[in-house]
């Protein structure tokens, strides 16, 4: 039992540090236009989710959220927060509403709904009406981003290199 919860410990932790690599290089990278990024931490948390569980990419976006608040301030902690919440509660009520959903799938709607829930946590603490002017780009790149990160599961779920 104790080398199990060390083990489970050591993997969490090293998918911690993945996510923040991952998350500077992409604040490295030019972004994209509205300063929209794809999200590439996201990989790290949503292959926790297929392969360790439910709760520990719960754990892994909270802490992840919680650094950001260290790192970038409150507001955008919260923004992280809203959306990894909301993008692993889609993706996880989508993977048990339809059995059979690509990751693919899976993956773009966690997405869309990960940019949902940062232009609703951005819309009320600046009280603007960004609701009007960031959803097509939105899609977008939540599209984009979300075929993005499906990427590596489907790779690892297949057997590919």
């Amino acid at each position: 039992m104790k080398c199990y919860r060390t083990r489970t410990l050591t993997t969490l932790a090293l998918m911690l540090s993945m996510i923040f690599a991952l998350a500077a290089i992409e604040r490295m990278l030019p972004p994209l236009p509205v300063q929209m990024r794809f999200g590439l931490s996201n990989v790290v948390t949503m292959y926790a989710l297929f392969f360790l569980g439910k709760k520990p990419a719960f754990l892994l976006a909270v802490l992840k959220s919680l650094f950001v608040v260290l790192m970038r301030g409150p507001i955008a902690g919260l923004l992280s927060l809203g959306g990894g919440m909301l993008s692993l509660f889609v993706i996880v009520l989508l993977s048990l509403a339809f059995a059979n959903a690509s990751y693919l799938s899976l993956s773009i709607s966690g997405a869309l709904a990960h940019n949902v829930a940062q232009l609703a946590s951005a819309s009320f603490p600046t009280a603007t009406n960004l609701g009007r002017v960031y959803p097509p780009g939105l899609i977008a790149a939540g599209s984009a981003g979300g075929a993005l990160t499906s990427t590596p599961p489907r790779r690892v779920l297949a057997g590919l290199p």
